[in-house]
C-alpha cells in the first residue's frame, strides 16, 4: 500500500516571520530556508520531528508553486539526502523525477499552452499599463510558465483583485492573492492534474494533499482526504467543502504542524 503525502509549502508547511503568526516563541521554531545567508522559512521544531517520523508507508510529495530552483533552498527541510523522488513545482507546470524535469510532462504542457494561446507575452503585454499603479512593486515571471507580480498588500484592494480576474478569468486564467504575490496562472498549469500524473505513476492507493491557496483548492477537494490551513486563501470556500477536507483549528506554523501531526497517525 502506497500512501501519497501530496502538500504544499509556503502558508502550508513553512512559513515565513511574517506569515508564521505570534504564537510560537523563537525558540521552538527550526529554520527550513535561508536566501543570502538570511532566514526566509519556518517550521516548528515540533513540526520537523514529526515530519522526519512520517511512516514509510508514506510517501511525500511536495506540490509547489515555486520553481525547480526557489524549491531547492529549501534545505532546512529537505537535504540532498532526503530529496523526494518526485516533487512538482512551478504549480504544476514541472514534475521533478530524482531532481530531473521529466520531459514528457513538461512538453504536455507546453502543447496544452501553445493550444489555448496562454503565453507569457500575452500576459505581460496587458499588464503594461496596470504594472505601472503605485501598489505594483515588480512583474516577474517562473521561467516560461507564467507570471506573477509582487504587491503591496496595504494598497492593494478587493476592487483592484475583482478587476483583474475581469481581464485574465474569461480568458483561461486563475488568479491567486498569496501574502505580496499575485498569481495569473493558466488553468492547464495545475496542482492537481500534475498530482494525478504522479499518482498513477507510482501506484498509490490513497492520496492526502494540504494546500492554503485557490491555487491547491481542486488538489485539496481531488484528494481522498484534505486539508486546509485556516489562515489560508482557500477558506473563502470552507461553505462548500466536501465531508473529507478539514480546515485546521490553528493558523500559521502551528496550523503546519497539526497537519503533520494528523498525518502522522493516519495509519493508526
Amino acid at each position: 500500500m502506497t500512501i501519497l503525502f501530496a502538500s504544499d509549502l509556503d502558508r502550508t508547511l513553512i512559513f515565513s516571520k511574517k506569515s508564521r503568526g505570534q504564537e510560537v516563541e523563537e525558540y521552538d521554531l527550526s529554520i527550513v530556508e535561508w536566501i543570502d545567508e538570511k532566514p526566509t522559512a519556518y517550521m516548528t521544531n515540533k513540526a520537523i520531528d514529526l515530519f522526519k517520523e512520517l511512516p514509510s508507508e508514506i510517501t511525500f510529495l511536495p506540490v509547489t508553486t515555486r520553481t525547480a530552483s526557489q524549491y531547492l533552498r529549501i534545505t532546512g527541510l529537505i537535504n540532498a539526502a532526503q530529496q523526494p523522488k518526485y516533487a512538482i513545482v512551478a504549480n504544476g507546470a514541472v514534475v521533478l523525477e530524482n531532481g530531473e524535469p521529466l520531459a514528457e510532462w513538461s512538453e504536455k504542457v507546453k502543447k496544452q499552452l501553445e493550444e489555448a494561446s496562454t503565453t507569457i507575452e500575452h500576459v505581460i503585454l496587458q499588464l503594461e499599463e496596470y504594472a505601472k499603479k503605485e501598489f505594483v512593486l515588480k512583474v516577474l515571471q517562473a521561467e516560461s510558465w507564467f507570471v506573477y507580480m509582487i504587491i503591496d498588500e496595504q494598497a492593494f484592494s478587493t476592487e483592484e483583485f475583482e478587476k483583474l480576474s475581469h481581464i485574465f478569468a474569461g480568458q483561461g486564467f486563475t488568479l491567486s492573492h498569496q501574502g505580496r504575490k499575485l498569481y495569473i496562472m493558466p488553468n492547464c498549469i495545475n496542482k492537481s492534474i500534475a498530482l494525478q500524473f504522479v499518482k498513477e505513476r507510482i501506484g498509490a492507493s490513497t492520496v492526502i494533499a494540504a494546500g492554503d491557496s485557490m491555487l491547491d483548492f481542486d488538489m485539496v477537494v481531488s484528494a481522498d482526504h484534505g486539508f486546509i490551513p485556516s489562515h489560508g486563501e482557500a477558506v473563502q470556500k470552507s461553505n462548500s467543502l466536501p465531508p473529507h477536507v478539514h480546515l485546521t483549528e490553528h493558523t500559521g506554523v502551528l496550523a503546519g504542524e497539526e497537519i503533520l501531526k494528523k498525518i502522522s497517525h493516519y495509519l493508526i
